[in-house]
C-alpha cells in the first residue's frame, strides 16, 4: 500500500482529488535561527485527495523520510489564554469522566507535558507521555512527582506498566499508518476496560471554513467524523463520542476497547465529498484575494500567530507577502527565530511598537478578541483582519 494510490484507512483505491498547495515547508512548526537557514528549510508540495469509500483526506505526496522531529520543534498552544482555558477545563472532565482521580495516564505525543501536568493537577496519580521532539529540552510541566516524559516515538510495547487511560492528542493526522498505531494500542489493552481520548484537527471545519492555511505538509491526514469513525471500529475501539470543539476547530473522540470491525465503513461520506469539492473550488480563490490585498497595502503589516496557520499563509503567499515584517507570538520559545521558507522574524508583542503595523493580521479568529486587546494596550491603532475562520 502507498499513499500515492491507497487509502490509509481503509485501503481504497478509489479517491478524488482536493486542493494542491506547492513549495510549503516540510516541518511547519521547526523554527530556525536565522534567516539564510529558514530560507533553505526543505519544502515539499500537499497534493490532498479524499477518500470516496471512508472520507479520509490525506496528502498523497507525503513522504515520511522526510520528517524528522526534532528539538526546535514547537507548537504549543498554551501561551493562549483561551487555550488555557479549554485545557484545563478538558483535563478536569476527563479525570472527572474517566474516574482517573489516584490512577495512571499515558499521553502519546505529549510535547512539553502541558496536559501532563493539568492530569496530574486534577488528581492522576501518575501522568506519563512520550514525545521525541522533547529530546535535551527542559520543561516546568514534569515537576510534579509522577509525571515524567520519555523523549522517544511511542510504541505499543510501552504499554508493560501501570494505565489507566490514553490521551493522544493532535499526532494522529502527523501518521502515515495510523491504522498501525491503533492495532498495536489495541493489542496493548488486551481484554482491559480502558478509555481512550484523540483529539485531532476537525477536517470538517477546515472544509467549511475555506482554511486552506491548515494544509501542512507535517499533516498527511485530515481527519472528518466519519474517516475517524471508520479507524476507530476497523482497529477495535468503540466510539462513545466524535464531537467537535475549540470553535468547532477540533475533533474530539472518547473510545473504549470492543471486537475490531475490519470492514466497517461510516455513514456521511457523501457530504464529506461535497464539501471538499467545494474547498477545491473556494481555497485558490481566497488566495489570489490575499495576494491582491497584499499587493495595494500602503504599510507594514504582521502577521500575529506563529503557528501552522499564520507560517503557511506566509509562505503562500509568494511575491505578496512582501508587506510582511514579522510574525507575532506570546510563546517566549519562538522569539529570536525564524519562520521557515519566507524566513520572517518571531518576534514578541512589544516589537510591536518598533515596527507599527498598519494591518495586524491574526492567523485564527478564535484569538481575535484578545489579539486586539494586547495591540491597543500597546498603544496601536492597526486595521485588523482574520486570515482563518
Amino acid at each position: 500500500m502507498t499513499l500515492s494510490t491507497h487509502c490509509p484507512v481503509c485501503n481504497s483505491t478509489d479517491h478524488a482529488q482536493v486542493f494542491l498547495l506547492s513549495g510549503v515547508p516540510v516541518i511547519c512548526n521547526q523554527l530556525w535561527p536565522d534567516a539564510q537557514a529558514a530560507r533553505d528549510a526543505p519544502a515539499g508540495d500537499v497534493d490532498l485527495v479524499a477518500c470516496r469509500n471512508c472520507a479520509f483526506i490525506w496528502n498523497r505526496s507525503f513522504d515520511p523520510a522526510r520528517m524528522e522531529y526534532a528539538p526546535g520543534y514547537e507548537n504549543a498552544l498554551h501561551y493562549s489564554p483561551k487555550f488555557q482555558t479549554f485545557a484545563e477545563g478538558l483535563a478536569a472532565d476527563l479525570v472527572e469522566r474517566f474516574d482517573l482521580n489516584g490512577r495512571d495516564v499515558i499521553e502519546i505525543g505529549c510535547g512539553d507535558g502541558h496536559m501532563l501536568d493539568l492530569m496530574s493537577r486534577n488528581g492522576a496519580a501518575t501522568a506519563t507521555g512520550f514525545d521525541p521532539s522533547m529530546a535535551g529540552k527542559e520543561t516546568p510541566y514534569t515537576a510534579r512527582d509522577g509525571v515524567t516524559i520519555e523523549p522517544e516515538y511511542f510504541g505499543a510495547d510501552q504499554l508493560d506498566r501501570p494505565f489507566d487511560a490514553i490521551l493522544c492528542r493532535h499526532v494522529l493526522e502527523h501518521l502515515d499508518t495510523p491504522l498501525s498505531l491503533m492495532q498495536n494500542i489495541r493489542r496493548a489493552i488486551g481484554a482491559r476496560d480502558v478509555p481512550i481520548y484523540f483529539e485531532v484537527p476537525n477536517a470538517g471545519w477546515m472544509l467549511d471554513a475555506i482554511s486552506m492555511w491548515d494544509v501542512i505538509y507535517e499533516h498527511v491526514g485530515y481527519w472528518t467524523a466519519p474517516a475517524i469513525t471508520t479507524l476507530f471500529r476497523r482497529s477495535g475501539f468503540e466510539p462513545v463520542s466524535v464531537s467537535a470543539g475549540y470553535g468547532d476547530q477540533f475533533l474530539m473522540v472518547e473510545a473504549r476497547p470492543t471486537a475490531p470491525q475490519p470492514d466497517f465503513t461510516a455513514t456521511g461520506t457523501q457530504d464529506v465529498l461535497a464539501s471538499a469539492n467545494a474547498f477545491g473550488k473556494a481555497a485558490n480563490a481566497e488566495l489570489d484575494k490575499w495576494r491582491e490585498r497584499l499587493s495595494r497595502l500602503d504599510g507594514k503589516t504582521v502577521i500575529w500567530g506563529a503557528g501552522s496557520k499564520g507560517i503557511t499563509f506566509a509562505n503562500a503567499l509568494g511575491a505578496a507577502a512582501a508587506p510582511l515584517a514579522a510574525l507575532v507570538d506570546l510563546n517566549t520559545r519562538k522569539h529570536g527565530l525564524f519562520a521557515p521558507g519566507v524566513a520572517l522574524p518571531v518576534v514578541a508583542p512589544d516589537a510591536l511598537k518598533d515596527i507599527a503595523p498598519t494591518l495586524i493580521l491574526i492567523s485564527n479568529a478564535l484569538y481575535q478578541a484578545e489579539i486586539a486587546e494586547d495591540a491597543r494596550a500597546l498603544g496601536l491603532t492597526p486595521e485588523f483582519a482574520v486570515v482563518a475562520g
